[in-house]
């Protein structure tokens, strides 16, 4: 093998093992540093759900006036859609209205076409089971009986889990509507770390808690679930736009993808220019390379995190 064919295979190993490594990093961050951002944000919404809660006044949850299903006509100005709590696979995640990739990389989302938790029908709510932190990532250990809290500024909601079952993607009858039961969906992928099926839990409300405690003066509130209008047929179209089916599902991200990528390969570039450089003053090779690494680290990794981050909002959205 002469020199230059020496060369050419040289790069070509260097381009392959350069590219599996690349590869392994957007699967770590796509597990686990996907999860810092919805932590966050997790952590801001929880903080608005606690001050709606607080200000909630005696009696105004009951007062509204009846309204479409998914319309969310008692959060007018807020993200927080509901606080959903199953201490015995120990999930508690603020509900956020909406179930598009962006929606979920919040947090669990509410299928907006389907009646909010409490009310009578089928409320559906879709969460990630292996990335963005995972927010079902055990639903498959949840048992008949167990009890899901939904607390809204409504009440507290219990329902009593009635059925575990897997399913197809595309069997949307899961959110047929139950006009005279109030039922909870619960909906995830299935197995984890794949897109193949789904993981179905359904529930019955068995309780409800006022949110708050009414004066003495104060009129009685109802338990019984409020009956809202539903349109079916649009919720299973809407469900299968969502439902992980498109490539550069957020076109948006193209060109920040396209800069990080440009930066990269210039700091990349940029090694050997700036060894060379720092040799000037260390004469220590050894020195001068754990120095150009050194200061090219944190540059580098830090542009990798946000070159992840983008080529994950490209990609169709996973489990």
């Amino acid at each position: 093998m002469n020199l230059k064919t020496a060369r050419v295979v040289g790069f070509i190993g260097k381009t392959f093992i350069t590219t599996g490594l690349l590869l392994l990093g957007l699967v770590v961050y796509q597990l686990w540093g996907t999860g810092i951002e919805t932590r966050r944000t997790q952590s801001a919404l929880r903080q608005e759900f606690n001050r709606i809660i607080a200000t909630t006044t005696p009696g105004s949850a009951t007062t509204e006036p009846s309204r479409k299903a998914g319309t969310s006509a008692f959060l007018p100005v807020t993200d927080a859609l509901a606080l959903i709590e199953i201490p015995s696979i120990n999930i508690s995640k603020i509900v956020v209205e909406g179930i598009t990739p962006k929606d979920l990389r919040r947090g669990p989302g509410h299928f907006p076409k389907t009646p909010l938790p409490g009310e009578m029908g089928n409320s559906a709510i879709a969460a990630h089971r292996t990335s963005y932190d995972a927010p079902f990532g055990n639903l498959n250990t949840i048992a008949l009986d167990d009890v899901i809290y939904i607390t809204t500024p409504k009440g507290k909601f219990a329902y009593t889990v009635i059925d575990v079952s897997v399913v197809d993607p595309d069997k949307t009858s899961i959110l047929a509507n139950t006009p005279q039961v109030a039922t909870l969906t619960l909906i995830t992928c299935h197995p984890r770390f794949s897109t193949s099926q789904r993981l179905v839990v359904r529930a019955e409300l068995s309780s409800t808690t006022p949110t708050t405690t009414p004066s003495s003066n104060a009129m009685p509130t109802t338990t019984t679930p409020q009956v809202v209008e539903t349109d079916p047929p649009e919720v299973t179209s809407e469900v299968s736009a969502n439902d992980f089916g498109r490539w550069f599902s957020d076109t948006s991200a193209i060109f920040p993808t396209l800069f990080c990528s440009a930066l990269l390969i210039a700091l990349a570039a940029s090694r050997k220019c700036l060894r060379r450089r720092i040799s000037v003053h260390i004469t220590s090779r050894r020195v001068a390379s754990i120095a150009t690494y050194a200061l090219l680290s944190i540059p580098f990794l830090v542009t990798l995190f946000f070159f992840y981050r983008y080529v994950n909002l490209l990609l169709p959205a996973g489990a």
